[in-house]
């Protein structure tokens, strides 16, 4: 079990700036992710966004630990859709 740390140091301008913009891309790839219907199933696109909805519920508990990490969110989102809706297309014959 874990626990909360109060965090006593403030964060730099940088980190902030980090983590709004990592913020900021990872909402735009959730336009992408909501709009995956067009090339998957419903029961693919359910995937899609609980892995969206997964990476933002962690990235807003994690970015006081590391503001950075919001910066690779949107990667990680990214990298997920692209070979979930190539895997549907190559081998469970998804089509738009």
């Amino acid at each position: 079990m874990t626990s909360v740390v109060p965090m006593t140091e403030r964060l730099s301008p940088a980190a902030i700036i980090f983590a709004v913009v990592g913020a900021g891309i990872h909402l735009v790839m959730g336009f992408f992710v909501a709009f995956s219907g067009l090339l998957a199933p419903l029961w693919g696109v359910a995937v899609l966004v609980a892995a969206w909805l997964g990476l933002t519920v962690w990235g807003i508990r994690r970015w006081r630990q590391g503001p950075r990490i919001t910066m690779g969110l949107p990667l990680l989102m990214v990298a997920f859709w692209f070979v979930f809706l190539t895997f549907g297309d190559l081998v469970l014959g998804w089509t738009a």
